[in-house]
């Protein structure tokens, strides 16, 4: 018997509301390129399965995922593209309980590793297996991801963000519900997953897990390092920096200055063509 929630024994395929994302890596197409030309094809190879079947391995925890003969999700991969269906059973709180943090941690995972995602979550009709992947649901997070997400983050659709404020409405004070940490608002509006709260999944038992927010830190300062030459991707990582340092500051009694992104490396500022004391004694 399939362990896919949406294939049922002797019924056609059949649509089910669902959660659903839909995630690509960033620079993908580049890394094969650049790979090929220097010649280095099989180690960027072996980084990037490595990279995926770690981070893959925590995404499908079983022992999250399922409790009964069916699997909660049915997942596709294919190059750089991933999606997750959660059929929904009720009113998707439950599914997106299960979904978030295990796209946290995958991301988180992906990041540190110097691959960083990008994304989008809808809530609508969809169906995954194998042969196909079709839907309502597709149709908004590819829509999501491929116009809206931009930057290296995991938006929510206009479905999704319904959902969400309807669950915040189960409670007497929205800040106590559980999304609160799950999720941010960008400066553009979007919602998008908060996937540093990763390092802080165990803070009450052991605290933050100051190392693997270093090696964050460490792998966007090295793509902003990689990117001066191309504004367009620099500022993706420049993105990607201010929101680290965004979420130090937003839990200043764990992070100070030594976990934060340098910001020399994503300051945006011009500069003069020739040396400065040249330039100043002329106008002097």
């Amino acid at each position: 018997m399939s362990r896919n929630p949406y294939i049922v024994n002797g019924q056609e395929p059949t649509l089910r509301e669902s959660v659903f994302v839909l995630m690509d890596i960033l620079g993908y197409s580049d890394l094969m390129l650049q790979s090929q030309s220097a010649n280095q094809q099989q180690p960027a190879l072996r980084d990037l399965h490595s990279a995926l079947s770690a981070s893959r391995n925590r995404l499908e925890s079983q022992a999250l995922f399922s409790i009964s003969r069916k699997d909660f999700y049915a997942l596709k991969s294919f190059t750089d593209n991933i999606v997750i269906g959660w059929p929904v059973h009720s009113d998707a709180q439950a599914e997106f309980g299960i979904a978030f943090p295990r796209l946290a941690e995958f991301q988180f995972n992906m990041a540190i590793r110097g691959y960083f995602v990008r994304g989008a979550v809808s809530v609508g009709p969809a169906y995954v297996d194998d042969v196909a992947v079709f839907g309502d649901a597709l149709v908004q997070a590819y829509k999501g991801e491929s116009i809206l997400a931009r930057d290296p983050r995991i938006i929510f659709t206009d479905s999704a963000v319904r959902a969400v404020e309807r669950h915040l409405k189960y409670y007497s004070q929205a800040a106590n519900a559980p999304h609160v940490r799950d999720i941010l608002k960008d400066a553009d509006g979007q919602w998008f997953l908060n996937y540093l709260e990763s390092v802080l999944i165990a803070e009450d038992q052991l605290g933050p897990f100051y190392d693997e927010l270093m090696l964050h830190k460490s792998a966007v300062e090295k793509k902003l390092s990689e990117h001066t030459s191309n504004p367009e991707i620099w500022a993706k990582y420049a993105w990607v920096a201010g929101y680290h340092n965004y979420f130090c500051d937003l839990h200043s009694n764990h992070f100070d200055d030594q976990h934060r992104v340098n910001i020399e490396l994503f300051k945006s500022t011009p500069s003069l063509i020739v040396g400065a004391e040249g330039v100043q004694a002329e106008l002097g």
